[in-house]
């Protein structure tokens, strides 16, 4: 039988009593997966797991309740100084239970069901998001606005973000769309396919993913892949360690995007981190596809 650490037995207990006080001025709130859960109204410590979710609690401006990030949330530069809670898939239990948190934040993405139950059996809330897409990433900025307390302040980032993808779609309406692949990482090279995030990205921004609906979302590919499928752009994002990642489809002059000089680095976070940078996202895939400038646009 597995023994359970003392620390974990005492810190339970705390956070029982602790929160015992608060019930009364708790509020029901279901999260991205339908579960529902009672969250002190306002939550006053909060812990997140998410770096994009770090990310739009700044944007909401909740930093002064914000008590625990993972090694991950690295944006904006402020939230590195917060109090750290270990890695995105493999946070320390014991440092977030420490933090004493009356909300905690993870994603289904990495969070396991296993992982969840412990939580909350040491009576944490756990409210668990799941934004696959540009939809969800959109209902995710509502509901951590209504979990959080300030509701008004959620739907002004949702409706901020469907603004610009309104316009975005609206100018590229009329216009050809071209094939795109976009690289999510080089060794080994990675794709994203659809029901991808990045896939809803490209969609909006007026181009067509040139990787077939398969049960992997983001495949692995080999040249031979590449080629077959010679995409018009190429989309790539710089990484540590991997600083120039276009240069590996420079060895493969037959592609057009390469023919075209259409190889095109975008911030990896802009495209893969939802949340409400997804708007310069969609900014920069707009100016790769069409050639058209929507960043006066946007910022009205």
């Amino acid at each position: 039988m597995k023994r359970v650490s003392p620390f974990l037995v005492i810190a339970a207990c705390v956070l029982l009593i602790e929160g015992a006080g608060s019930l009364a001025a708790a509020a029901t709130f279901t999260d991205m997966l339908g579960r529902t859960l009672s969250v002190p109204e306002p939550p006053r410590r909060i812990v997140s797991l998410v770096p994009s979710v770090t990310e739009v609690l700044y944007s909401l401006g909740m930093e002064d309740r914000l008590v625990g990030v993972t090694t991950f949330c690295t944006y904006p530069e402020a939230a590195t100084s917060k109090p750290l809670v270990g890695g995105y898939a493999d946070p320390s239990l014991e440092a977030i239970i420490a933090r004493k948190p009356d909300l905690l934040i993870v994603s289904a993405a990495v969070t396991t069901p296993t992982q969840v139950a412990r939580y909350e059996k040491l009576g944490i809330p756990t409210f668990v998001i799941h934004a696959t897409g540009l939809p969800s990433t959109i209902q995710m900025l509502r509901q951590i606005g209504e979990v959080t307390g300030v509701p008004e302040a959620g739907e002004e980032l949702a409706q901020r973000l469907e603004a610009v993808r309104d316009r975005v779609r609206s100018a590229v309406a009329k216009r050809s769309r071209p094939t795109v692949l976009t690289a999510v990482m080089i060794t080994p090279l990675t794709v994203a396919g659809p029901k991808t995030l990045i896939h809803d990205l490209l969609e909006a921004a007026g181009g067509n993913n040139v990787v077939p609906d398969t049960p992997v979302r983001y495949p692995t590919w080999g040249p031979e892949a590449v080629v077959a499928a010679d995409p018009e752009v190429i989309i790539v994002s710089p990484h540590p360690g991997q600083p120039e990642p276009g240069a590996l489809f420079h060895r493969w002059p037959v592609l057009s995007a390469v023919r075209s000089q259409r190889v095109v680095s975008v911030e990896a976070d802009w495209l893969q981190r939802p949340g409400p940078r997804l708007a310069l996202g969609l900014q920069a895939l707009v100016k790769a596809f069409h050639g058209i400038d929507v960043s006066l646009e946007v910022a009205q």
